[in-house]
Parts: C-alpha cells; structure tokens; sequence
C-alpha cells in the first residue's frame, strides 16, 4: 500500500458502506442522513417564509413611509435637491398626526400625508404599493382624501362617505378646529401591511396646507436605484451645501429593522440545533463503527496505513452522510418554499370536502369554509415566500460541516487504538 496515496480510502469506504447496507450502522447513517435532511429541510423553509414576510413588511415601509431618504427643510432647498438628479423618485410632503371620525360615530387615529397630486407618476414604485381596493387614487378635488383600507373598515367607511377631523397634531395654527373638518373619501388602498392601511391617508398638498396651515414643516422623501446608496447620497447632498437635515431609512427604522433582525437570528438559533442533535448522533455513530471496525481498522494499519489516512476514512463517511442529507433537505425545502400556496391550497380542499360530507352525512346546509391563513385570523392571503441564495448556500455548508465536524471528533479515537493488541485478542 502506498503511504501518500488517498485513492484506497474510497474503495474501502465503499466497502464498509456495502457492508453496513443489512447491520446497525445502516440504520445509524439513515437516521443521521434524515436529521440532516430534516433539519437543512426547516431552515430552508422556515428563512423562506421569514424572509417573504419580513421583506414585504421593509419594502411596504421603504416605498410607502420612510422612502430611502427623508429630507427637512424649506421648500427653496427642496427643490434644489431634487434638480440634483441623484434620486430614482423624489417628491415633497406634508404629514400631521390626526384624529378622524367615520360613521356612527367611530373615531381612529390617523397619519394625514399631502403630496402631490400627480405622485403616481412620478413615484411608480408607491403606485405598484398601494393597490386600490375601491375607487380611485384621486387628491386633485376640493378636501378630498384616500384611506388604509383597515382604517376605512374600522370606522366604517367607503368611497364617496365623508370623514371629520376633529383634532390634529401640528403648528399653532391649527392646533384648534372652529367646526369639524370634513373630507370626501374618493379611494381606498391596501398595501399587505396592517400598520400602514389601518393608519395612513393621503391628500393633496394643497388641501393639507388648509387643514395643516402654511407654516407645517416641509419633508421630502427619496428613492434611490440601490437603497444601499443612501450614505453616498447623503454625502454629495452635504456637498452641495444645502440647509437640510437628512435621515437614511437606517436610522428612521432603526427599532423595527433591529426587531426583526433579533427574530430572525432567534429563529435561525432554534432550528440550528437541530443540527446540534444530529450531531450527537453522528458522533456516536461513529464511535460505536470504530470500535466494531478495529479488526479491519488494525489490518490497515498492519499493511502500512497511517493513523491520519484511517481517521480520513471515516471522516469522509461523514462528509457524505452530510453531503447526502444536505442536498435532500435542499431539495425537498426549495420545492415545499416554492409550492408551500399550493399545498395550503391542496390542505384546505381536503379539509373543506371532509367537513362538506359530514354536513352531508348530519344533514347540515352550512359549507365549510376552512383557511390555514384565514383573512379574518391573518392579514395576508397567500403566504409570501423570499428565497436567498447566500442563506441557501449556508444552510447547506453549515448541513455538511456539523456531520464532517462530528465524524472528525469521533475519528480522534483511532489514535488510541493499538493494532498489535487488537489482532492477537481478536
């Protein structure tokens, strides 16, 4: 045998592996494949989902609230700004707490957002945000306002009511209100994102100068090709020497972003011991092969094997149960991620003609109408899935190292076998 030649270590692992298909180590490589498997599977599917519904609550917020740079300051350098042509949108707003009242009476906490009337066009990515559920994004009239669709169905509203604002948070003057100010409801939104459609409502900058009064302070809001780009937008606006403050959508969402990254993280270090357990496994897999393979491993030794080339041949039977498990799981979480809609779907006609023969059976008109995600239990409809491919490729590395690192650990027992020992008792 010759000493620096690795090429036997996979003819014999392909033999310890033939023979193992019918012992007990087979059923310990099964079961370490499937926690592999099992586990790269969750991670995959579990970051999926996480990331869709994080990711479309930050671009609800990047194109609808915060935008990728807020600006301050007075109109004259506003516009400045804006003919500095470094932006993808920009357009210039006014926004003011209020306190508004629909019908019967019911009264909701509102932000009021003026911009201008043709936002749409000029901001194409809120246009895509804001989906109309009922009526029309139309500002251009006289007190004419668009609502959340949750914040019109709190106080009971539809296109064509009117609303009052019977208090508003801003300049002197209009911290008090003579009579209530009434607004015609011409369009409802819906963005997917409960905390912008229960509290958001748009006007024309014109109508929110009489309802906020002139000395309201004056905000822009911009949108950059790469959201990346905001310290380097930040910086060739400082050296234009403009009056205005500035504030990246870092630091404007600093508290939520940081929330939902804590979750994430949280959620990837559960799953992650999964991989801990399985380990475990492997681990002890591996050391019970060891000590029924000490014959074999002693007869290798005996014909001119190093200690370092028998302990690479059990590593590399880790290494494939990791590389085996990985890909299944891979592949079984991409396919579950991709069609997880449909197989809600396929769970919910089932349970849904289950229930129907049973009304049937007990004589019961009344059609089931079951949901995983019901609209009336979660405000989404479909469940979003985001796939990355820099988490993917860790999840599978991480699948393969944790089965490597524990058939490493195990093969540190070779060491203290002694072949001259195991040969003359056995």
């Amino acid at each position: 045998m010759k000493k620096n030649s690795y090429g036997w270590i996979f003819f014999v692992l392909h033999r310890f592996n033939s023979a193992d298909t019918k012992g007990r180590s087979s059923i310990s490589t099964l079961f370490s494949i499937l926690g592999i498997a099992f586990g790269v599977m969750v991670l995959t599917v579990v970051l999926s989902i996480m990331n869709g519904l994080q990711m479309g609550y930050i671009d609800t917020i990047l194109q609808v609230s915060s935008g990728h740079i807020r600006l301050y300051g007075e109109i004259d350098d506003l516009k400045k700004a804006e003919n500095l042509k470094l932006h993808k949108a920009f357009f210039v707003f006014q926004e003011s707490q209020t306190l508004m009242q629909g019908n019967y009476g019911k009264q909701h906490g509102v932000l009021i957002r003026s911009v201008e009337e043709d936002i749409m066009q000029k901001d194409k990515e809120l246009a895509d945000a804001l989906k109309m559920s009922s009526g029309s994004f139309n500002i251009s009239k006289e007190n004419a306002v668009v609502l959340g669709y949750e914040l019109a169905r709190q106080i009971g509203i539809k296109v064509g009511d009117n609303v009052n604002i019977i208090a508003v948070s801003g300049s002197s003057e209009t911290s008090l209100f003579p009579e209530n100010q009434d607004l015609i409801v011409t369009g409802i939104f819906k963005t997917g994102y409960y905390e912008v459609d229960s509290s958001f409502a748009f006007m024309s900058l014109e109508n929110g100068e009489k309802l906020f009064g002139k000395e309201s302070k004056l905000y822009a809001s911009v949108k950059l090709q790469n959201q990346n780009n905001d310290a380097s937008y930040i910086s060739s606006l400082n050296a234009a020497s403009l009056n205005l403050k500035s504030e990246s959508w870092r630091t404007y969402n600093h508290a939520f972003f940081g929330a939902l990254r804590i979750e994430k993280n949280m959620m990837m270090l559960l799953v992650i011991l999964i991989f801990l357990v399985v380990s475990v496994n492997i681990y002890n897999g591996m050391r019970r092969s060891i000590y029924e393979r000490r014959e074999e491993i002693s007869v290798l030794a005996s014909l001119g094997a190093y200690s370092k080339h028998i302990q690479a041949l059990f590593i590399a039977n880790g290494f494939t149960i990791g590389l085996i498990g990985a890909s299944a799981g891979l592949l079984l979480g991409l396919l579950l991620s991709v069609q997880i809609n449909s197989i809600f779907n396929l769970i919910e006609n089932a349970v849904n003609s289950i229930l129907n023969f049973v009304s049937v059976l007990f004589q019961n008109s009344s059609d089931a109408d079951f949901a995983v995600f019901s609209p009336v239990y979660f405000y989404m409809e479909t469940v979003p899935v985001r796939i990355f491919f820099n988490e993917i490729l860790l999840i599978f590395l991480f699948g393969i190292f944790s089965s490597s690192a524990a058939a490493m650990i195990a093969a540190r027992r070779i060491l203290k076998l002694k072949p001259a020992e195991v040969l003359r008792y056995e």
